[in-house]
């Protein structure tokens, strides 16, 4: 079952994806018999007839002779009082009724089940809700049923079950932004697949971890990550020779040469495959071209592909999370060239297609956008409006320019200034100031008070020991070394220490580095990447990016000052 980013970002409907999966995983679907007379079916029909007959006209999109067959099923089903039979009666009809009726009978499938022994149910009732559920864009009650779905299937020991679910649950946090949490769930499952098999005899099910995690290390911006694994998954394709797969791993590969600022390379892959793209995919891949023509400063070029887009995404209304700077370039271009009409165009879709956004991360709204980016961008619409009438826009954005230039002066200074002081402190053997916070009063709820004490006491044991110094440490094997789970962990990480789990393990890492380098000259020696090896760092550019944000000085900076004296 592939839940994953790629299905989100190509909208394909997790329930069609699902179908493939479940005709191998349930047994409740035979071999199908094409050659079956479909007008003999009846009430005396046998259970494993019906599954053929219903398995055929599925495939081949026979639906109204799929209805009738599915009646009669179901009607055997009751007269004969088999629950099982019943549910799988009713999975035929949730896959070719509206959503709406859809839900009732997953929810009919669950109850007819509730109190079955099979493996399968009533999962698969849950599993099902929640996939229209997720489709419907709703995506805290479709938490709720695949977290029932996934509760079952540990109750039941049905490993295949536990597996497919989770990758559901990872899909909905990447959505909504918990990148962290469905980066470990996807490194899970790719541990556990590759105790039981190997990529070249479960490609399907590798690739598409590849593709998950290659993604979703690109938008917690760990790009060496990203390339590792979409890495991955171009030398599996071009092994199985499976061309689709190859072009879709090439262009994220593209999309992280862009945040790698290989412009060059990024642009002639992406000229290269977008014309077999269609829709947001398209539209996706002309935003990253639109960006890098702005980055070599051909405004009406980069203009060109944001239009474009805007024309795709008006044809599908369907956003995705860049459209809002594709609107905000227009916008500006607008008012730079003096379009009132088109400028306030631009503002009322951003506007809309916030809005649309806003609704898919319903548990999860950033109340910044909904707080201060809309009221602002309607305060700039009727702005506009009125300097449709005055022709005063001009000056306005002159004065606006001017005051950027100015504070954009300041913030490089002070920046600078803080620099030279962070550097001073590290040199005279200080430690950098942490932020300062709240006397902690309040703890989390969700986490029983002696299971937080253990693991606050166990990390403080953890911080000493330099374990973190590890390459290959990830948040499960941390959990499974102090005796608890990962959301346990990742919830106390979180509010005792006021970062998420990579950032802290980082930051352990870089203290460790400036003590290490004050006291010993010997390191001085290495370079960014010799250095990083040491200080548990995959590549010298991670390193230099950790060690930069830690302290707000270049590495460079202070392995100079270091080498001077």
């Amino acid at each position: 079952m592939k839940y994953c980013s790629k299905i989100k970002l190509n909208k394909y409907s997790i329930l069609q994806c699902m179908l493939l999966i479940l005709f191998i995983t349930y047994p409740l679907f035979a071999q199908k018999n094409k050659n079956q007379d479909a007008s003999q079916y009846s009430v005396n029909t046998t259970f494993p007839e019906f599954h053929e007959l219903e398995a055929a006209a599925m495939e081949d999109s026979r639906i109204e002779e799929l209805k009738e067959i599915v009646s009669l099923h179901l009607s055997k089903a009751k007269l004969e009082n088999d629950s099982i039979e019943m549910a799988r009666a009713y999975y035929y009809r949730i896959l070719i009724e509206e959503p709406e009726t859809a839900l009732l009978l997953s929810d009919s499938m669950i109850k007819v089940t509730e109190n079955s022994d099979h493996p399968n149910y009533p999962t698969l009732g849950y599993t099902l809700k929640g996939n229209i559920l997720y489709d419907q864009g709703k995506f805290q009650l479709a938490l709720d049923n695949f977290l029932m779905a996934y509760d079952l299937a540990i109750k039941k020991e049905n490993i295949q079950d536990q597996g497919d679910i989770s990758l559901a649950i990872a899909a909905i946090r990447n959505i909504n932004g918990q990148h962290d949490a469905a980066v470990d769930l996807y490194t899970r499952s790719l541990n556990l697949l590759k105790e039981k098999s190997s990529p070249v005899d479960s490609y399907d099910d590798f690739s598409t971890l590849y593709y998950n995690l290659s993604l979703t290390h690109l938008r917690l911006s760990q790009l060496d990550s990203a390339k590792f694994y979409v890495q991955q998954g171009i030398d599996l394709s071009r092994k199985k020779n499976k061309k689709e797969d190859f072009k879709d791993f090439v262009l994220v590969d593209a999309q992280i040469n862009y945040f790698n600022s290989d412009y060059k390379r990024s642009k002639d892959t992406l000229l290269k495959y977008i014309d077999g793209l269609e829709g947001t995919s398209k539209a996706i891949k002309l935003y990253y071209l639109g960006k890098i023509e702005k980055f070599y400063g051909n405004e009406e070029p980069g203009i060109a592909y944001f239009k474009n887009i805007d024309s795709i995404v008006s044809s599908t209304k369907d956003p995705f999370e860049e459209v809002k700077d594709v609107y905000h370039q227009l916008i500006i271009h607008s008012a730079l060239n003096d379009k009132e009409k088109e400028q306030i165009k631009y503002i009322e879709k951003l506007i809309y297609y916030d809005s649309i956004l806003s609704k898919e991360h319903e548990n999860v709204t950033n109340k910044a956008v909904v707080a201060y980016d809309i009221p602002d961008l309607k305060r700039q619409k009727n702005k506009a409006e009125n300097q449709l009438k005055t022709k005063s826009l001009y000056l306005i954005l002159i004065a606006i320019l001017a005051g950027l230039a100015i504070i954009t002066g300041l913030y490089f200074y002070i920046r600078s200034r803080k620099m030279r002081e962070r550097l001073k402190l590290l040199m005279e053997g200080s430690q950098i100031e942490e932020e300062k916070t709240k006397t902690i009063t309040e703890h989390p709820t969700s986490v029983p008070e002696e299971i937080r004490k253990d693991i606050l006491e166990k990390l403080a044991v953890f911080e000493k020991s330099e374990q973190f110094m590890s390459k290959d440490l990830d948040m499960y094997s941390l959990a499974q070394q102090i005796g608890t789970n990962t959301t346990y962990l990742s919830i106390v990480i979180n509010h005792y220490k006021k970062m998420n789990f990579p950032t802290y393990v980082k930051d352990l890492k870089i203290k460790t580095a400036i003590n290490q380098l004050s006291e010993n000259s010997d390191l001085l020696k290495y370079n960014y990447q010799g250095l990083a090896e040491i200080f548990g760092f995959k590549t010298g550019e991670s390193f230099s990016k950790a060690f930069y944000k830690k302290t707000g000085v270049y590495p460079s900076k202070f392995l100079d000052e270091l080498k001077a004296r």
